[in-house]
């Protein structure tokens, strides 16, 4: 499989690589994924499935957080349902995804629990 992100559920902006952030963005390559099975996995996401080292179990089922966006969300742990695939694969996009984290989380809503 090629390249891939999934959206943040809370901000709804992808998961970003070293390969796709920038100054403004990089707070995005800090990741969180929640497994259905209730493993919480932290650290910098690769494009690939990975978080830190840890290829990520079923990563298009994933409850997937920015880690600056869990953090202010209050850390939930609680699966909250696959999040949405990244249709620019975290990867093919302009300026779109510029933003802080500080626009980010307060445009991203309340953060409500899934299905």
């Amino acid at each position: 499989m090629g390249f891939f992100s999934a959206d943040c559920v809370h901000c709804a902006h992808p998961l970003l690589s070293t390969y796709a952030s920038n100054e403004i963005n990089a707070w995005m390559m800090h990741a969180v994924a929640i497994t259905a099975n209730g493993s919480v996995l932290v650290g910098q996401y690769d494009g690939y499935g990975r978080i830190g080292e840890i290829q990520v179990p079923d990563f298009p089922r994933a409850t997937c957080w920015h880690y600056e966006c869990w953090q202010r969300a209050g850390s939930p742990a609680e699966y909250r349902g696959p999040s949405t695939l990244s249709a620019d694969q975290g990867f093919f996009f302009t300026t779109e995804h510029d933003v802080s984290a500080d626009e980010a989380f307060d445009a991203g809503g309340t953060s409500p629990p899934g299905n």
